[in-house]
């Protein structure tokens, strides 16, 4: 009896025959998959399709290079920096049911489908996978302005345009919330509207705005989220604290090398360098009397909300979705206090990995690459780039075809032509014909201009 073998099962295989047989091809690595699985009903495209979804496609293009199994021009090889990035696993993450946490060498951490999930059933296209609130709600910079004069509420930005009596109002300064609710979940308010850290905090964000740095705000909030929640004590800092420090993390100086403009303006460097530090200054301000990061601690920060935010914000589950150009579920954003509600985009199995979109995917495969290395630092090789890659090379390659037989038969022509001329030069000492009438086109070909007769 055939069995359908899974695709975790497929790439342990697969990688178990390449660690002692890492040239073969994909048809003798099939043929070598059925000889040890002999029960298993899987097809030459089904093995590849899952290679290149986990990536593990070794064959290079012509003039690329294969690097960790990720096929990626020459040029924009050194602007990879995924591999530098660092995550931890949470050790008491509150999952929904029939999800797991996984962490592998290749994906790194991710979300999947339970494997407890009986293999038989699935959850079906359109179930809702999960609600959260963000871990950390940031306001937007742009409407940082409002919240001190009480025209947006304190917690959640939301723009307030009546004193209603619903509206809560601060009994010090001038802020206020949109409802009792945002009152109560804004920690954060008497720290950084009325407390003695005011008009550090101030500074901080006149410097985001004059800057219009929203990493550097969304960092900065982040990071006073943690200090005041573990500050005031309490059951509810924990999560926050181990939440963030459980995000992925690369250095902002390195994940900016990955930006085409770095190596096109030479001055770039240090003028990012001298906002870094400018940046930091203000920022030792504020945690002067709190705990000062470190610079490298503050540049990791930097590129963390970078990689992480959604929408400006924080969200602890969602943070943990890879990519993929074809995603397995929909984030939505359902409001700024609801937060997010994650629901299958098609019938889901165990094993399989949960992905979403980085990228618009009504774009290219190259815009999407291009904006997946400057804004993660890897080359996507998901199933669809990979067919969309073989697709480019195809047309590519019938373009060069077309073009060698218009070549061919230009010089097809011009030998004719030749051949006519010289006939015609024999002729002429017996008889002196009318002369052809030419014209002259100028066709790009080995530097030739042919002449050709109408």
């Amino acid at each position: 009896m055939e069995k359908n073998p899974t695709e975790d099962e497929v790439v342990q295989i697969v990688l178990d025959i390449k660690k002692s047989e890492p040239e073969l091809g994909i048809a003798k690595l099939h043929a070598r998959i059925k000889s040890l699985e002999p029960a298993w009903a899987l097809s030459v495209n089904r093995l590849r399709s899952i290679m290149r979804s986990h990536s593990l496609t070794d064959v290079p293009l012509k003039g690329t290079t294969s690097l960790s199994g990720a096929t990626i021009p020459e040029e924009f090889r050194d602007r990879l920096y995924v591999s530098e990035t660092v995550s931890h696993l949470i050790s008491d993450l509150s999952l929904p049911p029939l999800i797991e946490v996984f962490n592998s060498k290749q994906r790194g951490k991710g979300l999947q489908v339970s494997s407890k999930l009986p293999k038989p059933e699935s959850i079906p296209e359109g179930a809702v996978l999960w609600t959260e609130p963000a871990l950390v709600l940031i306001p937007p910079i742009s409407l940082v302005g409002l919240i001190p004069t009480g025209k947006a509420c304190s917690y959640c930005a939301r723009p307030l345009v009546s004193m209603s009596s619903l509206i809560a109002s601060c009994s010090t300064c001038s802020g206020r919330w949109c409802s009792t609710r945002c009152r109560k979940l804004d920690k954060l308010h008497k720290h950084i509207r009325h407390g003695k850290y005011t008009s550090e905090w101030g500074a901080i964000e006149q410097f985001a705005v004059e800057n219009e740095w929203s990493a550097f705000y969304q960092y900065a909030y982040a990071l006073a989220a943690v200090t005041f929640e573990d500050h005031d004590g309490g059951q509810s800092s924990k999560p926050i604290k181990e939440g963030v420090e459980g995000l992925a993390k690369i250095r902002q100086d390195i994940r900016q090398k990955a930006d085409p403009q770095y190596k096109n303006n030479i001055f770039l460097g240090e003028e990012l360098d001298i906002l870094w530090q400018e940046g930091y200054k203000v920022l030792c301000k504020f945690f002067a009397h709190l705990s000062i990061p470190s610079y490298e601690e503050y540049l990791s920060g930097i590129g963390m909300v970078n990689i992480n935010n959604l929408d400006g914000s924080i969200y602890l589950l969602q943070s943990h979705l890879n990519h993929s150009c074809e995603p397995s579920v929909d984030v939505k954003i359902v409001g700024r206090t609801a937060g997010v509600k994650v629901t299958a985009k098609r019938q889901l199995h165990p094993d399989e990995e949960l992905t979403t979109t980085y990228v618009d995917l009504k774009k290219d495969v190259t815009f999407r690459r291009q904006k997946l290395l400057e804004g993660w630092g890897f080359w996507c090789t998901c199933s669809r780039c990979m067919r969309e890659q073989d697709l480019t090379l195809r047309d590519d390659a019938t373009g060069l075809s077309t073009k060698d037989n218009s070549d061919a038969k230009l010089t097809a022509d011009a030998e004719d032509g030749s051949k006519k001329k010289k006939k015609a030069k024999s002729k002429s000492k017996q008889k002196m014909p009318e002369p052809a009438r030419v014209r002259k086109k100028s066709v790009t070909f080995d530097d030739n201009v042919v002449q050709i007769e109408i």
